[in-house]
């Protein structure tokens, strides 16, 4: 009979993430694929050695800790955003942030590898990483052991649809004009996917009492109504 000996993990890293909390991350990864991340190496991993061979990937596994999704009960069903937030399946048969071990796993793009300020830091993009997230191991994607094209995925079978038509005030526009520049990034397509999939929690679907938005953009506040079927972002503003 195996031991229930437990483990205890160092993170090797932690990310850099352009989410700053977690109302508005994408439900999976790969969705918005213009959202930027870097996860950046603890001393002891910062080391060229250890990335050797790295760039022949263009995607990667990132391991991590749901840092800000753990509870001290655990929870043996959850209420998938999928199904609306109204039905309750067991944890294992869903991807929930709250588990028994608070571990998730991301597939992303890897962008290069850089070295800043004496520390190595992977470029990452199309992530739903929380800024700060502890990242316990990185691995390369493999495609033919990876990606399986027949499986079935149960009540995740398809892609999100996307909810929302995005649009812009004229002070927001000029808002992310600057910040794109600032940033070196496209703001507007990122904030533009990002909010057509309806980033807000499943139990907000089907209500209409509440209908201005706000979270945190890298160092910007991101500011939207909701009008039928359309979203106008009002503004984008450094904090």
């Amino acid at each position: 009979m195996p031991s229930d000996e437990s483990f205890t993990f160092k993170p090797i890293g932690f990310i850099e993430s352009c989410y700053r909390q977690k109302f508005g991350i994408p439900r999976q990864p790969g969705l918005v694929k213009q959202a930027t991340a870097n996860l950046i190496f603890q001393p002891e991993y910062s080391k060229s050695e250890i990335f050797r061979g790295i760039e022949q990937f263009s995607h990667l596994w990132i391991i991590f800790v749901f840092h800000q999704s753990i509870r001290q009960n655990d929870k043996i069903t959850v209420r998938p955003p999928r199904l609306g937030g109204k039905e309750k399946l067991g944890v294992f048969a869903t991807r929930s942030n709250f588990r028994p071990n608070p571990i998730g796993q991301s597939v992303v793009k890897f962008e290069g590898v850089e070295k800043i300020n004496d520390r190595y830091v992977l470029k990452l993009t199309g992530g739903d990483l929380l800024d700060e997230t502890p990242v316990l191991d990185v691995k390369p994607y493999i495609p033919f052991a990876d990606s399986i094209p027949d499986a079935i995925a149960g009540f995740a079978s398809q892609p999100p649809d996307k909810c929302y038509q995005v649009f812009f005030s004229d002070n927001a526009a000029k808002q992310i004009e600057i910040a794109s520049e600032h940033l070196c990034i496209d703001v507007k397509s990122l904030v533009s996917e990002l909010l057509s999939y309806d980033p807000r929690p499943a139990f907000y679907e089907g209500k209409y009492e509440k209908t201005s938005f706000a979270m945190y953009l890298y160092q910007h506040n991101l500011q939207w109504e909701l009008e039928g079927n359309e979203v106008k972002v009002i503004n984008f503003s450094s904090t």
